[in-house]
């Protein structure tokens, strides 16, 4: 004879059982985001695996090298057929830095449950994240670089300053007087010459005379000449 009993505790169980299938058949792609991004908050490995596609994800060391999520909200959603995109924007909190970062979380559907794939949706973050690590690194460079020009600017006013005013000095007191001194003997020079010059002068107007006397009389004779024809 069947023992009731037995029934009476297994169709409870059933119930409860597919209860629970049914529900998680049922969430929606915002509702397995919303947990997905709440275990990538808490770094619930456990969590953020359940609502993953298992061949996205590989182990807890993926969520190790993630900075602090700090939030996450989401916008629109498309759905086509089997899969679905969520808008996301996730706050992280990097080096004391809050950054946000706007991506999608990418969801396919297996055996009527939406599962988010890990990889495809956390590649924004894992490059925002190299991309703030480097301008940081870059930003402490600059900041070193910047110590070092404010040092050697003061290098340069207590030293180098001084020194090229002494420089100034010495050309000041030494080359000046001698360039006073070239000017004068080339201006003597030029008054030697003077007489020189002058009678050079003369003798090129001589010869532009002679030239012009020559030049005018055969003018003179060429001029009757045009007049009898």
């Amino acid at each position: 004879m069947i023992d009731r009993s037995h029934f009476v505790l297994f169709i409870p169980l059933l119930v409860l059982t597919m209860a629970l299938m049914s529900c998680q058949s049922k969430k929606t792609p915002e509702q397995v985001s919303e947990h997905f991004w709440l275990g990538m908050k808490t770094k619930n490995m456990a969590l953020v695996k359940k609502y993953s596609l298992v061949n996205s994800i590989n182990d807890a060391e993926e969520l190790s090298q993630f900075e602090n999520i700090t939030d996450f909200s989401f916008g629109k959603i498309i759905i086509d057929d089997a899969v679905a995109e969520v808008e996301t924007s996730v706050t992280t909190s990097l080096n004391q830095k809050k950054v946000d970062i706007n991506l999608k979380t990418y969801l396919e559907k297996h055996n009527e449950i939406w599962k988010v794939n890990h990889r495809k949706t956390v590649l924004p973050l894992t490059v925002n994240q190299n991309m703030a690590e480097m301008f940081d690194d870059i930003e402490e460079i600059t900041e070193e670089l910047t110590g070092q020009i404010k040092e050697s600017v003061e290098e340069i006013k207590e030293k180098i300053v001084p020194e090229m005013k002494s420089k100034a000095e010495e050309i000041k007191e030494k080359v000046i007087p001698e360039i006073e001194s070239k000017i004068e003997q080339t201006e003597k020079e030029v008054l030697k010459k003077l007489p020189e010059l002058k009678s050079l002068f003369d003798d090129f107007l001589h010869e532009l005379e002679k030239s012009l006397e020559k030049l005018i009389p055969e003018q003179q004779q060429e001029e009757p000449k045009t007049q009898e024809t």
